[in-house]
């Protein structure tokens, strides 16, 4: 005859069936990851096929050492990139904290009991030892795991981010120095003609070859191009103290040479880069930007599976060995195994109304995706058209300023040879003034729009990647691993 089996005992294996078979239910959330016709939006190019982006560091074919050795700094000592890593280690971290499935716990102590009558005493060591192993067959735990992995992503993304920018900023800030000091280059320049012009025009009145008009329009002009000194002056400064923050300095604190080297006018860089550089077909890829968002809609799919597990009973397998020992005396064990069921507070409703939330947040992040590419295509389309029409322009300016340069020589010769007017001479040396500003503008524009064209393909965010030292531990890697599938 069979042995017969109680209730409580037929409970607890109905209970333990349905967490098993439970375990094996699993229920994740579906992820596509997004996808952009790039072909179709982008304006039509000489290339039949779409071309991959190279990251070199595009700053280096400026040609320039001071950009160079100022980038190097920058990389390392910006406080911006400084705080962007840091939060890298926060979101890392914050993995970690995820509870683990199993958990064991235990606890001994001990005491001394006696009586003050028999004098003696005796010693109770108690002890326990639990367990205790989350069953996730609705995914609440998987998926917050690849919500935490997906902030990693985020957060290195937005160190990549943080790198585009300081090179962005540095890289504009060195442009318009140089820019400001070629202005002041041709302020003194135009100073030096004027001052020419009014010595002639001193050496003609004596001989009553001039007039005073002459001289006082002269002095006039002399005037106005010493009030731009000042101004021109101070925005050179200003902009040495820009790039010495970008760098992580404060101002004044660079190193001397490289002090020395930023103070020193040097010619304004010039790119050489190709008009025509095709379709990147790795936009998403290097674009930071578009990979938060990315990253940012996956993690608020996932986070649909956390709020949809809370309107499902959580299933939990415990136990608890406790041993209290007397030393020299009785030794008495006692212990429990078992499985648990807790069930959702009653009613949902509001646990239903978060999934909602977390459906409208994933359907939002999409959405914000598609707007971030969107923009993208429209910086690079935008910058790539400015930096063609600068380059364009560039060859012409260059010789208007070659013929009015030439100009103003043969006018001073002819006001020499009395052929010619003081009136002459000093409108073409305006003219002459005007040009290399013209000049010094598109040069300065074409060197922004290569530096903007760069960066807006996200060009240069992987270089001095190994100076990013957090690093992920092991039982952190795997989830992030899993979550990047």
């Amino acid at each position: 005859m069979g042995r017969q089996c109680s209730p409580r005992a037929m409970l607890y294996g109905v209970v333990m069936a349905g967490a098993m078979a439970l375990t094996g239910c699993v229920a994740d959330i579906n992820y596509a990851k997004p996808v952009f016709p790039f072909l179709k939006s982008y304006s039509k190019t000489q290339h039949e096929k779409p071309v991959l982006l190279n990251n070199l560091a595009w700053w280096q074919k400026l040609n320039d050492p001071v950009l160079d050795q100022l980038v190097a700094q920058a990389l390392t000592g910006n406080l911006s990139l400084k705080l962007a890593r840091e939060r890298v280690i926060e979101a890392r971290a914050a993995l970690e904290t995820v509870p683990s499935a199993v958990a064991v716990n235990g606890s001994v102590s001990g005491q001394v009991a006696g009586t003050n009558r028999s004098g003696s005493a005796d010693f109770e060591i108690p002890s326990e030892l639990g367990l205790s192993w989350m069953l996730d067959p609705w995914g609440a735990r998987r998926n917050t795991i690849r919500a935490a992995a997906a902030e990693i992503e985020v957060a290195d993304a937005e160190v990549d981010a943080a790198q585009l920018l300081v090179l962005f900023n540095l890289s504009n800030a060195y442009v318009d120095l140089r820019y400001r000091q070629q202005l002041l280059a041709i302020a003194h320049r135009d100073l030096n003609r004027g001052t020419r012009t009014l010595s002639l025009i001193q050496t003609q009145l004596d001989a009553q070859a001039a007039t005073r008009l002459d001289a006082t329009r002269a002095r006039a002009r002399i005037a106005e191009v010493r009030s731009q000194l000042p101004t021109l002056k101070a925005a050179v400064t200003a902009r040495i103290n820009e790039i010495s923050v970008l760098a992580g300095k404060t101002p004044g604190t660079l190193d001397g040479k490289l002090m020395a080297a930023l103070s020193a006018s040097k010619a304004q860089p010039r790119s050489t880069m190709a008009a025509n550089i095709g379709i990147p077909a790795d936009l998403l890829r290097n674009r930071p930007d578009i990979r938060i968002a990315e990253r940012s809609y996956y993690a608020a799919v996932v986070r649909i599976g956390v709020a949809r597990a809370a309107l499902y009973p959580s299933l939990s397998i415990g136990g608890l060995i406790s041993v209290d020992s007397i030393v020299n005396g009785p030794e008495t064990a006692s212990y429990f195994f078992g499985p648990s069921v807790q069930f959702p507070t009653l009613p949902i409703n509001s646990t239903r109304a978060q999934v909602a939330v977390r459906h409208s947040q994933a359907r939002q992040a999409y959405e914000q995706w598609k707007t971030t590419v969107l923009d993208a295509i429209l910086e690079v389309e935008n910058a790539l058209v400015e930096f063609n029409a600068t380059s364009a322009a560039l060859g012409s300016a260059d010789r208007a300023a070659r013929l009015y340069r030439e100009t103003e020589r043969l006018t001073r010769e002819l006001v020499e040879q009395s052929e010619g007017t003081f009136t002459d001479l000093i409108e073409v040396q305006e003219d002459v003034a005007q040009a290399e500003r013209t000049l010094a503008g598109l040069i300065f524009n074409q060197a922004q729009g290569y530096v903007a064209v760069n960066v807006r393909l996200g060009a240069g965010h992987e270089v001095g990647q190994d100076v990013v030292a957090p690093q992920v531990s092991q039982a952190a890697a795997k989830p992030l691993a899993k979550a990047s599938e």
